[in-house]
């Protein structure tokens, strides 16, 4: 009836010009990767994920707390929003996969260079830690609010559902993924980038 529905048409990768492209690809990202490894670039973070964040200290700018409901979740957590540096930053995630349970690890800031985060902010479930309010502290009873213009917290951990920032460097950042339990077997993979 119609020709050219009778032969089916036939067609060819070219498999020089697929892997000059995905090399390309691949390459940007390494080298987006690591310039974000060295503090070179800072990149919007956006987690919607339960995860733990710990630091040795925090030291934040513009600091404000009050009563919030963290974004697309029907859970009520403090929404705590600031600039700040974080030194000897590690952000933790336990998974469950098909493959077992791994936690998942992010850790950053541990050298001569701390973690520089703006425009952050946090909706923590807890936070804990050893914390000073050098300029003092504004508290709201009618809504619950507190702020502060400088906030400073020594061995700080916050369980976190949900963490935005506009920027954030993550100097010396390393990935660990290592299996929780001994039926997922003992495999690891890390990213150094110092």
């Amino acid at each position: 009836m119609y020709p050219e529905m009778a032969m089916p048409v036939e067609g060819r990768t070219n498999w020089k010009v697929f892997a000059g492209v995905m090399a390309g690809g691949v390459a940007g990202i390494g080298a987006l990767t690591g310039m974000l490894m060295n503090g070179v670039v800072s990149a919007a973070v956006n987690l919607p994920v339960p995860f733990t964040v710990q630091a040795s200290s925090i030291n934040g700018q513009s600091f404000s707390l009050a009563p919030g409901q963290v974004p697309n979740q029907q859970q009520g957590a403090a929404q705590i929003q600031m600039n700040g540096t974080l030194q000897n930053m590690q952000i933790t995630k336990t998974v469950n996969t098909p493959l077992g349970t791994f936690q998942i690890s992010i850790s950053a800031g541990s050298g001569q260079t701390p973690v520089q985060a703006t425009g952050m902010t946090v909706y923590a479930s807890s936070l804990g830690g050893d914390t000073s309010f050098p300029n003092g502290l504004t508290m709201d009873a009618s809504t619950g609010s507190m702020s502060a213009s400088q906030l400073n917290m020594n061995n700080a951990t916050l369980n976190v559902p949900y963490l935005s920032t506009q920027s954030i460097t993550l100097p010396g950042m390393s990935l660990s993924i290592q299996p929780v339990s001994s039926s997922s077997g003992s495999s690891s993979s890390t990213s150094n980038g110092t």
